[in-house]
């Protein structure tokens, strides 16, 4: 008998069952967390531990390469709703903004690369892995902004603070990687040419992806549902041409919420909330970032891990208190503020495995230090960044949060 119309052996695991099990075992992971009233990241980046195993049983290499789909999707929306936030006509009315930018960007930048130094690594290694850990994570502070019903000085900050480091670290890390490429090969093109293709590149792609969604927004009905769904459509698209171009998706989706925001004409695209299908996304992001971050490394980087994490995290609060109370903000704020960049992870994690990938000596000498601080900062940073926003005073304690919700519900009857 012919029995071709039964399924094969062994089974494949396709990518809708893929990005199934992960939102679903993330949500009761997240939910888990809850209950322990923990940041229901924790629950979900525990969930990518646990499942690491598995799919290395399975034959499956790396979670991070198999559902890179996935990861850039998510952090696409991320990065447009990041770079959308970024109030340029804020920080020209306040210097003190973009100061603290800098200020904390560079400073951890130097004191990682200090530490790495004095732990004799190679100059341009430690300066690319410096590079990387200037960034802060936007989905941590997205999620925990979201889940705290944060709001006020603080939270803008943050938002303001964390789009312009990531800027700062793409550009840098593209400008290392062409002298990268020039100490490996000596090829002054290739050095030269790459890091402004990468650049010009990004800033283009953002640029006309604005364009175009200002465009159709004028021809089409001016509602919320409309535009989101154009919104969306137009960051997968980005996500697309950015990979198809061979251009960091990191860097073009933030021009690209960046023009969306600071244009004259910014009456076309309505203000959306994206959350609704970011959250499945964040979820999928953050289980496949703790199934690719190995907890061995955690013991294989050691003390020169957590010096990392520490190095990092001095910069970054110095350079916070030393600006942003000229800008207006108390201690407490100020403190409350520089909690919210502690938190390094999917962008981290995915810009070690980029550069990895393209320059390999990099991964053989410094991931497991640069990931043994990823993985300090992922379970520390989320429990930083819900400090930071109550102690700031933009968020409420969680039990005030609860009955407010709770007296929401019942004032309004659902």
């Amino acid at each position: 008998m012919n029995f071709t119309f039964l399924p094969t052996l062994p089974f494949t695991l396709s990518y809708p069952l893929l990005f199934g099990v992960l939102l679903v075992a993330g949500m009761l992971g997240g939910e888990l967390a809850r209950i322990a009233r923990i940041p229901r990241i924790i629950g979900y980046v525990v969930v990518g531990f646990l499942l690491a195993p598995f799919t290395r049983a399975m034959g499956m290499s790396s979670l991070l390469d198999e559902g890179r789909i996935f990861v850039d999707l998510a952090l696409g929306l991320v990065l447009f709703d990041l770079g959308r936030r970024m109030d340029l006509k804020w920080m020209k009315r306040d210097w003190t903004i973009a100061a603290c930018g800098f200020a904390e960007s560079l400073l951890a930048f130097f004191a990682v690369l200090a530490a790495l130094l004095a732990l004799q690594y190679d100059p341009l290694k430690a300066a690319l892995a410096a590079a990387i850990a200037m960034t802060t994570s936007p989905a941590v502070l997205l999620l925990i902004v979201h889940d705290s019903h944060s709001d006020g000085q603080v939270t803008d900050r943050a938002m303001n603070l964390t789009a312009l480091n990531g800027l700062v670290a793409s550009i840098l890390v593209t400008i290392l990687l062409g002298s990268a490429h020039y100490e490996a090969q000596s090829q002054v093109e290739v050095a030269f040419l790459q890091p402004l293709y990468l650049f010009l590149g990004s800033l283009g792609l953002g640029a006309a992806m604005s364009w175009i969604a200002r465009v159709i927004a004028r021809h089409i009905e001016k509602t919320r549902e409309v535009h989101f769904a154009l919104i969306a459509g137009m960051v997968v698209c980005a996500v697309g041409l950015a990979t198809m171009l061979k251009l960091p998706v990191i860097l073009a989706l933030l021009c690209f919420g960046l023009f969306a925001r600071n244009d004259d004409r910014s009456y076309d695209l309505l203000n959306v909330n994206l959350a609704p299908v970011g959250r499945l996304l964040y979820i999928v992001l953050f289980v496949i970032t703790g199934a690719s971050l190995p907890l061995a490394s955690l013991l294989e980087g050691g003390l020169a891990g957590l010096l990392v994490a520490l190095a990092r995290g001095a910069g970054k609060m110095t350079g916070v208190l030393a600006i942003a109370p000229l800008g207006g903000l108390r201690v407490r704020q100020a403190l409350g503020l520089g909690a919210t960049m502690l938190p390094m992870s999917s962008l981290a994690l995915l810009m070690e495995h980029d550069i990895s990938r393209l320059f390999p000596p990099f991964g053989v000498e410094l991931s497991t230090v640069l990931l043994s601080s990823i993985v300090v900062m992922e379970i520390a940073g989320p429990f930083a960044v819900r400090w930071g926003l109550r102690f700031a005073g933009d968020a409420a304690p969680v039990d005030l949060t609860a009955t407010t919700r709770m007296v929401a519900r019942v004032t309004t009857g659902d």
